[in-house]
């Protein structure tokens, strides 16, 4: 990470896969499997990378009670964010 936080989700988000991983949390937690299972068209280094990625920047998170991934409270905000970005990109 680096002094800038912004930098640092642009950067993440601007991985390959990355914003795909996010989506497919977006109505739930998912396991880890299940999640690779759903996105099949990326390796599955790519959606642990993604994944690990993810979670680094606070946006993701693991169930504590089984494991699954989910988005945290943190991703949620930002996928209010991204809504508002995809508005505006939408013209």
């Amino acid at each position: 990470m680096t002094e800038d936080p912004l930098a640092d989700v642009l950067d993440v988000l601007a991985r390959r896969g990355a914003l795909a991983v996010f989506r497919a949390l977006l109505n739930g937690a998912v396991g880890e499997r299940a999640l690779e299972t759903r996105l099949k068209a990326y390796a599955p280094s790519v959606v642990a990378q993604r994944v690990a990625d993810l979670r680094r920047i606070g946006a993701v998170e693991v169930v504590p009670e089984n494991g699954d991934l989910r988005l945290s409270p943190h991703g949620r905000r930002l996928q209010g964010l991204l809504d508002q970005l995809e508005r505006w990109g939408s013209g």
